[in-house]
């Protein structure tokens, strides 16, 4: 298979997210970033080193970009009662139902895409995604130039 055309998938789906090009995401008054990170956090409990190195950003530009959750009421932070000098993240109730719309959104966007899928190829696309997404999982790409 020509790697290329994995990139095209990538960039499809960037495209179509919008998340390199716009402010406005399918999530009313959230950008595209925040609907990123209001997914990737879902329902676990970060510490906030790691989460920003799971979305290949500095500490410091997480901190900024989740500010504004917070004060939103969509993020919750507090300090780890293990160990005092770490902060810990999750999604707030408000975030929860936010992650929730989330999941139904993109549910019936992507319920729009399965419907030009010929019925006789589904089951090789479901293993094929299911495979890439284990890959992916896997996968880390290094933030160089």
């Amino acid at each position: 298979m020509n790697p290329s055309l994995l990139g095209e998938l990538f960039n499809e789906i960037l495209v179509k997210s919008t998340i390199l090009v716009s402010d406005k995401s399918f999530i009313d008054d959230l950008t595209p970033r925040q609907v990123h990170i209001v997914m990737d956090i879902g329902t676990n409990v970060f510490k906030h080193g790691e989460l920003a190195a799971r979305l290949g950003v500095e500490p410091s530009t997480l901190t900024r970009t989740l500010d504004l959750l917070v004060k939103n009421g969509l993020i919750d932070r507090q300090l780890n009662p293990d160990n005092r000098r770490e902060v810990l993240i999750r999604l707030s109730d408000n975030g929860l139902s936010v992650l929730n719309k989330i999941h139904e959104k993109m549910i019936k966007g992507c319920a729009e895409i399965l419907k030009h899928v010929p019925e006789q190829q589904m089951e090789s696309m479901e293993t094929s995604i299911q495979l890439l997404l284990t890959i992916m999982r896997q996968f880390h790409f290094k933030h160089e130039l």
